[in-house]
């Protein structure tokens, strides 16, 4: 075989092996095309000569056989010889062949056409074979073609099945969203149905218990008022501060909107000219406006506002802390909260409604902390306040969310669902003042909605230049004195005493007046967000004051368990009931009403009466001297003292039996704290014996410092009757015994 058929042959193995391999499909396109055009570029480069000499022959042959007929006829079969130049190229013999000199030597033409022709056949048989291969290759170029749309095709279908699938994955989970909705709103109408039946079941111990014990119960009400007048529970009036409102609320808004809000924008605008600007101000709190989690915290308050405006009803903050919140080595005129009230009791007069800030703080002396405080927050601020202040920068160590979170959710339990909120005389910066409730941040995220904020004393201040805490330093890097302290009539001495930011570690009266301003600054924008909201709601309604009791009712908005979020701190026992923990706190001052009563031991609906006897002297209120925490100087002005006094019920061996009627508790936690100190709690244990409904409680143990835990939780089904269980105390020593807080949930 010639080189040409092997290269064909071999071209053509080379398509046919292309073709066996239909996993190569995508390959075989390129690979033909390129053996094709290699090839014949190859043989259009190799061949030319092989076809031009035979036809040259092949040309001198037919022209030399014309000649040889012309010669036959004209010379009678005699040779010829041609010559050019004299040289011989052709010769007719006598048999008359013919003959030519091609490259030197003699060739016969008609055999040299006859091999020529053999050659000519063979070329075209050649041809024929290539042509053949061409036309079996575009057949095979055909079926790969096929192939290839084949391929296409299920490509697309194979992408129209993905473009299903991922469809059906989308249809598969929008349904799963669906159906976890569905057994979302399922657990919250279990939850309901829970609540409901908690509330009738709470309902039916309280029909009955008044149908029982309605007499009984107003003359302990009488001996408790009694009490409390004796322990010196009063408000600045002289009045009881159970926690109730005496003024009946006045006609649906009859006060000028227009003239309102500009008072409002009258005084942000003197707060914002006062400190140069509105950045210390919005800065003093973490979170800001123009933040998603405090816009939705201003509506909120905003709401509670409004319903306020509307009916002229109180607004009440009610604050709890330690010695800070009570002012202590200030004048307690100078506090925070009487800077505030001061600020916006007379602007909240001009819409005809009561603005009024409790300050329960409670000294160091008693050996409280927030541990054993906060689950007093009904009884030591009462049930009516709109919104909740907190405050123990310098008894917390770090992450606290804990116990923060606790007192959040509880303050939101409360009747009126107010607002939490915390202050701190430290937070230098916005991470460290964020890290004073929450490192994370995720409380701010979860109960911001709420109003949830805190007031870092120092944050604001520092950005506008405060050179940062020194005792006794006056200034705070942009007033030397309150503005009250500029007052004509104010001494000097009284001037340098108003511009302390921090007398130690107490702030002074111009860091409170920081932390009034900004507070006050965030309720005035609050207020101007109720007015907004009546405003429109009345061109909507054609000024029809009569419609507004339909958005506003008379009875605050209260919040339930399954309306908060699941607690991300504190544990989900204690933080997922419907009402606050119960307590009575014998401290000084509180201004709601305590949830645990004391009994008479002769009362006829005492269970334990016939324990009583003649010789009993009886447990009896016990209260501490006044505190004298106040500048020299200013300890004779008016309205300098402060409220906070370390008080209890006191017994002794001879005292008998203390009996406590108790409030409805699902957990079954039963505490008791002592006003002697931070470490009290240690002789409550070595000096009571405590029974539960006439059986004892032995398993007691230390708590907070100054409290013992006298129960943890139930372990067996407790009921009674009469809807109350009741607590029986002895002390078992001849030296007195001090109960400050009776607290169970």
């Amino acid at each position: 075989m010639s080189r040409d058929g092997r290269r064909v042959e071999m071209m053509d193995d080379h398509i046919l092996g292309l073709d066996n391999e239909s996993s190569d499909d995508e390959d075989l396109d390129n690979s033909l095309i390129s053996a094709l055009n290699s090839e014949a570029k190859k043989a259009s480069n190799r061949d030319w000569w092989r076809y031009a000499v035979p036809v040259f022959v092949i040309a001198v042959g037919i022209l030399f056989t014309f000649g040889y007929f012309m010669g036959v006829a004209s010379t009678n079969d005699q040779a010829v010889m041609v010559e050019d130049n004299g040289r011989e190229i052709s010769t007719r013999g006598a048999d008359g062949q013919v003959s030519a000199f091609i490259g030197g030597n003699k060739v016969n033409i008609p055999a040299e056409i006859e091999r020529l022709n053999k050659e000519l056949m063979k070329e075209k048989e050649k041809e024929q074979t290539m042509q053949d291969t061409i036309d079996d290759l575009t057949r095979k170029w055909a079926q790969m073609a096929a192939k290839i749309s084949r391929v296409e095709s299920l490509e697309q279908s194979e992408r129209r099945l993905e473009q299903r699938e991922e469809k059906a994955e989308q249809q598969l989970a929008e349904e799963k969203r669906n159906e976890r909705a569905a057994l979302d709103k399922l657990e919250k109408v279990e939850e309901s149905l829970t609540d409901l039946k908690k509330f009738i079941d709470k309902a039916e111990e309280n029909i009955t218990a008044s149908e029982t014990n309605l007499k009984k119960k107003l003359e302990e009400e009488i001996e408790q008022v009694k009490h409390e007048v004796d322990a010196g529970h009063t408000n600045q009036e002289g009045g009881i501060l159970d926690g109730t409102t005496t003024e009946a609320p006045q006609a649906l808004l009859d006060f000028d909107l227009v003239a309102f809000r500009n008072e409002i924008e009258g005084f942000r605008h003197m707060l914002v000219t006062y400190w140069k600007g509105s950045q210390v101000l919005e800065n003093t709190m973490y979170l800001r406006p123009g933040d998603q989690r405090y816009e939705k915290g201003v509506e909120f308050i905003a709401e509670k506002m409004a319903r306020a405006l509307v009916w002229g009803d109180t607004f009440t903050i009610g604050a709890m802390g330690s010695s800070v919140t009570a002012g202590h080595d200030n004048c307690n005129f100078d506090s925070y909260e009487r800077q505030m009230e001061r600020n916006l009791a007379p602007l909240f007069q001009k819409a005809k409604v009561k603005f009024t800030v409790r300050n329960a703080g409670e000294g160091g002396s008693c050996g409280d902390s927030f541990r054993n405080q906060i689950w007093c927050v009904r009884h030591m601020l009462g049930d009516d306040i709109d919104v909740a202040h907190y405050s123990w920068t310098y008894f917390e160590p770090a992450n606290q969310q804990e116990f923060h979170e606790m007192w959040i959710r509880w303050v939101l339990m409360m009747d009126r669902a107010p607002v939490p909120q915390l202050f701190n005389t430290g937070g230098e910066d916005d991470e460290i003042c964020k890290s004073a409730v929450d490192s994370t941040g995720r409380l701010f995220d979860m109960y911001g909605k709420y109003g949830m904020n805190v007031v870092c004393l120092q944050n604001g201040i520092k950005k506008a230049g405060y050179p940062g805490k020194q005792w006794g330093a006056i200034g705070d890097g942009t007033h030397s004195t309150t503005r009250y302290g500029e007052a004509s009539n104010v001494t000097e001495a009284r001037r340098k005493s108003l511009g302390v930011v921090f007398r130690n570690w107490h702030p002074g009266p111009l860091g409170f007046q920081v932390v009034s301003d900004a507070f006050s600054y965030h309720y005035t924008y609050a207020l101007l967000k109720a007015i907004d909201s009546i405003s429109e709601f009345l061109r909507n309604n054609n000024n029809d004051k009569s419609k507004l009791k339909e958005k506003w009712k008379r009875a605050p908005t209260l919040l339930t368990i399954g309306q908060l979020p699941k607690p991300a701190f504190c544990e989900a026992e204690l933080c997922s009931q419907e009402d606050p923990p119960g307590c009575t706190n014998w401290e000084i001052p509180t201004y709601g009403r305590g949830q645990v009563r004391i009994l008479d031991p002769r009362d006829s609906m005492n269970p334990f009466k016939d324990q009583a006897r003649d010789t009993d002297k009886g447990w009896k209120m016990w209260k501490d001297g006044q505190r004298q925490l106040i500048p020299k100087e200013e300890r004779n002005m008016d309205q300098c003292l402060h409220l906070d006094v370390c008080a209890g019920v006191e017994g002794r061996k001879d005292s008998g039996l203390l009996t406590l009627r108790l409030p409805r508790m699902d957990v079954g936690r039963i505490m008791l704290c002592s006003p002697a100190g931070k470490e009290a709690g240690k002789g409550l244990l070595d000096n009571l014996d405590i029974s539960l409904d006439g059986q004892p409680l032995t398993q007691l143990t230390q708590i907070y410092g100054k409290c013992i835990l006298a129960q943890e939780r139930w372990t067996t089904a407790v009921s009674d009757s009469k809807g109350h269980l009741h607590l029986g105390v002895r002390a078992k020593t001849d030296e007195p015994v001090r109960i400050s807080h009776v607290v169970v949930l």
